[in-house]
C-alpha cells in the first residue's frame, strides 16, 4: 500500500517511521511513504504557501495554487484517493480504517495556519476526515495516525494477522483487559495509602485455568461490560450475539419497573403533599409501560382509597378478558392494566423487586429541576442503559408528579437521569408525556 503526504513540513513525518511495526514493514516494502511539499510548487523567491483570508480575520490560509499542484502531483492519474486532515471531518472510526487499508493509494494532505482555501477542497479531495472533536497545529499528526492504523491492516505488516481482530473497535466493542506474569504482583498501593503499604493484585483465576472456551467467554463478558461503561455510545450501536446474551443479564427493559410516585412530592410552593391518582394516570403509563416490553408499572400512593381506585380499573379489564396475572408480550389494552402494581411507598416497591429478583433495584430519579438530587451521578439514556445492560439488578424508573419528587426523602436514588428540555424555557409536560419520552429514549426502536 502507498502512502503520499502532502506536507509544507515533511521532517514532521519522516522520522516518526523508523520505528515499530509501521518502519518495518516500509524497510520490507511492504508499504510505501513520501511526502509532497506544496513549497516545491511556488514560484516566488519566498515560496510562499500561504496569504491572509478574504473577510478578515486572524491568522493565515494556504493558497490554492501550490496545494492543488501538490496535490495533483501526489495523485498522479487518475487520482488516488485524496484525504484532507481537518476538525471539520468526519471522525475517523476503525470501520473506516478497514475500508482506507483496500486501496492501494492514499494521499494525506495536511492543512497548516487557520486552513486552506475552500476551493482547493471543492476541487481536489475527496473525503475530510478527523481525529476527534479538537484542534491541533497541523494535519501532520492526522497523516500519522492514518497511516499507522491502515498500515497495520496491510497483509505483511503485524506478525500476527488475528492480533487486529480482537483489538479495541475491531468488532464494535472495546478490548478485553490483558495480564501477563506475574501471577500475583504485590506493588505500592496507590494514594492516599500509607508510605510503604502495598497493594496485592492477582491474575483472574480463569485465564490460568487452561479451559479456553471458559477464557473466551470471560473475555467477551469484560469486553461488552467495558464498552458499556466506558463508551455507551459503542454499546447502544452493538446488536448482541446469541453468544453474547448468555453473558449478559436478562435485556434491561424486562426487569426495568416505572413507578408513578405520588408522595413524596412538591407542591407549587415547595410543600411535602400527596397528589390524587387520575384514571389517565393508571391507563397511559400502563400502555406506555407495556409499549416499551417493561416488567411491571407501579402506582405509589399512601392512600388506600387510591390504591383501590387503580387495582379496581386494572381487574375490570383484567376479568372481562380473563387474562393471567402475568402479562402477555403483546395484546389489548387488558394486557396493559395486568402490569399495573399499587404500594403504598417507594420502599415497598423497593422491597418487593428485592423479593422478586433477589436482589435490590438500582433506583433511578427523573426531574425537571436542575437542583434536584445534588451528587447523585447523572446518565442520559443511552448511559444509564448501557451501565444497566451488564449489571444484574433491576431497574426502578420513578416519576414524580405535581411538582417533582421530594429529592431529600428519597435516599435510596442512585441515579438522575437527564432532564427532557424543549426549544423554549416552559418545561412542564405532564407525567404521563414525559414518561412516555423518557420509555422511547431508553427503550425505542431507532427509525
Amino acid at each position: 500500500m502507498k502512502f503520499t503526504v502532502v506536507t509544507i513540513l515533511p521532517e514532521l513525518i519522516e522520522p516518526a517511521l523508523t520505528a515499530g511495526v509501521v518502519g518495518r514493514a516500509r524497510e520490507a516494502g511492504v508499504i510505501s511513504v513520501t511526502t509532497v511539499n506544496p513549497r516545491d510548487f511556488t514560484s516566488d523567491r519566498h515560496r510562499t504557501v500561504d496569504d491572509t483570508p478574504y473577510g478578515g480575520g486572524p491568522g493565515m490560509v494556504m493558497k490554492p495554487e501550490p496545494l492543488l499542484a501538490a496535490i495533483g502531483a501526489a495523485a498522479g492519474a487518475p487520482p488516488a484517493h485524496r484525504v484532507l486532515l481537518s476538525p471539520a471531518g468526519a471522525r475517523l472510526t476503525q470501520g473506516r480504517v478497514r475500508e482506507l487499508a483496500k486501496l492501494p493509494h492514499l494521499v494525506l494532505v495536511c492543512g497548516r495556519y487557520e486552513g486552506i482555501d475552500e476551493r482547493v477542497i471543492e476541487l481536489a479531495i475527496d473525503e475530510e476526515l478527523s481525529l476527534g472533536d479538537y484542534v491541533l497545529s497541523g494535519g501532520e499528526l492526522g497523516a500519522l495516525v492514518v497511516i499507522d492504523a491502515c498500515a497495520r491492516l496491510v497483509p505483511g505488516v503485524l506478525g500476527e494477522p488475528a492480533s487486529a481482530d480482537e483489538e479495541s473497535h475491531s468488532a464494535g466493542l472495546l478490548e478485553y483487559p490483558h495480564y501477563t506474569r506475574p501471577a500475583k504482583l504485590v506493588a505500592p498501593a496507590p494514594p492516599p495509602a500509607m508510605p510503604g503499604e502495598t497493594r496485592e493484585l492477582d491474575v483472574p483465576p480463569v485465564l490460568q485455568s487452561g479451559n479456553h472456551a471458559a477464557i473466551a467467554a470471560w473475555r467477551r463478558q469484560q469486553s461488552l461490560a467495558r464498552t458499556a461503561a466506558r463508551r455507551p455510545d459503542l454499546f447502544a450501536k452493538h446488536r448482541p450475539t446469541k453468544a453474547d446474551a448468555k453473558l449478559l443479564p436478562p435485556h434491561v427493559a424486562d426487569r426495568t419497573h416505572l413507578a408513578l410516585v405520588h408522595h413524596p412530592v412538591f407542591d407549587r410552593t415547595g410543600k411535602i403533599v400527596t397528589t390524587s391518582l387520575t384514571n389517565f394516570d393508571i391507563h397511559d403509563l400502563a400502555r406506555s409501560s407495556m409499549t416499551y416490553g417493561l416488567a411491571a408499572y407501579h402506582l405509589v400512593t399512601p392512600v388506600t382509597s387510591q390504591r383501590e381506585k387503580a387495582e379496581h380499573i386494572a381487574k375490570l379489564w383484567l376479568d372481562e378478558t380473563d387474562l393471567p396475572r402475568k402479562p402477555p408480550a403483546s395484546g389489548s389494552r387488558a394486557g396493559a392494566l395486568a402490569r399495573v402494581r399499587t404500594a403504598d411507598s417507594i420502599e415497598t416497591v423497593i422491597a418487593e423487586l428485592t423479593a422478586e429478583y433477589g436482589t435490590a433495584p438500582l433506583v433511578v430519579a427523573t426531574s425537571a429541576r436542575a437542583e434536584s438530587f445534588p451528587g447523585v451521578p447523572r446518565r442520559t439514556p443511552e448511559e444509564l442503559v448501557a451501565e444497566a445492560a451488564v449489571r444484574p439488578e433491576p431497574l426502578l424508573v420513578l416519576l414524580g408528579t405535581g411538582w417533582g419528587l421530594a429529592d431529600h426523602l428519597i435516599p435510596s436514588v442512585s441515579r438522575l437521569l437527564a432532564p427532557i428540555e424543549g426549544r423554549s424555557d416552559w418545561n412542564h409536560l405532564s407525567v404521563r408525556s414525559a414518561g412516555a419520552i423518557l420509555l422511547d429514549r431508553l427503550f425505542g426502536r431507532a427509525p
